[in-house]
């Protein structure tokens, strides 16, 4: 069974950017993870897919510094992005590329909820 995402309440604290974002360009992608093997009858495994670095173009800043662009990076987690994945996306300060946090990429939280978390 999938984890759900991670409690905003904790990720909030840790995102030096907010941003609504859609993917326009995947820059690099890492080597492979290795597979896990599952036994027989298991549904879910818990694979997980490279890092990726990717170009954002961002559409509406809901905190940090307001950018056109920037280029981040997705660390090894359960999915991977493409080109027109858009939603949004939280942001580690990390320099010269933020990383995203969260498990599951710019589609884990409803934008109404993120705004609402965000006003307090």
């Amino acid at each position: 069974m999938a984890l759900p995402p991670e409690p905003l309440q904790e990720l909030l604290p840790h995102a030096t950017w907010v941003v609504e974002a859609e993917v326009v360009e995947v820059l690099s992608t890492g080597p492979d993870v290795p597979k896990i093997s599952a036994p027989a009858g298991w549904t879910d495994t818990g694979q997980k897919v490279a890092d990726q670095r990717v170009r954002l173009k961002v559409t509406r800043v809901l905190r940090g510094e307001d950018v056109p662009e920037l280029v981040v990076n997705k660390p090894v987690a359960a999915y991977s992005l493409r080109a027109g994945n858009k939603g949004p996306f939280l942001l580690d300060g990390t320099r010269p590329h933020p990383v995203i946090l969260g498990r599951y990429g710019p589609d884990s939280y409803a934008l109404a909820k993120l705004e609402a978390a965000l006003k307090g």
